[in-house]
């Protein structure tokens, strides 16, 4: 079993891994799977594939930048249902795509001529040139907008 362990480990260097939207698709064909005991139709089966396939086929891709979108768009489309917060929007490649970030991450230092706000709401940290006034910024991270001095 520990040679399997390091074999996929290896294997996932690269690779984006799991998240949010993947997790969710698990639920629901475990949901369809369970449904589908009960009422033997042949289009569950066919939804709990297709779903699968999905997982895998995000879990194993190296488009970090696209996977990452999809889930974005997802937890913004579950805050609307959830009157939360896009919670988890920002992506770290730490502990795979689904973590947090590195919690004991340095202090971020600022460009030149630029300045570092913290977004109230996600807490990710985003650059903004020095010198344009009182302006209203998006974040790009969890889309909420708030107004800051520069």
């Amino acid at each position: 079993m520990n040679g399997f362990r390091r074999w996929m480990g290896r294997y996932m260097v690269g690779r984006y891994g799991n998240d949010e939207l993947n997790r969710f698709l698990l639920i629901v064909s475990a949901i369809l799977i369970v449904i589908g005991i009960f009422v033997p139709r042949h289009i569950l089966n066919v939804l709990v594939i297709v779903c699968l396939i999905l997982v895998y086929c995000r879990m194993f891709s190296r488009n970090f930048a696209k996977r990452q979108q999809e889930n974005r768009k997802y937890l913004e489309l579950k805050a609307r249902f959830t009157g939360g917060r896009a919670a988890g929007t920002r992506q770290g490649r730490g502990a795979g795509a689904a973590g947090s970030g590195n919690v004991f991450r340095k202090k971020q230092k600022p460009a030149p001529g630029k300045r570092i706000f913290i977004c109230p709401n996600c807490k990710g940290s985003l650059q903004v040139p020095v010198g344009a006034g009182r302006i209203r910024i998006r974040c790009p991270h969890c889309g909420s907008e708030f107004e800051e001095n520069v």
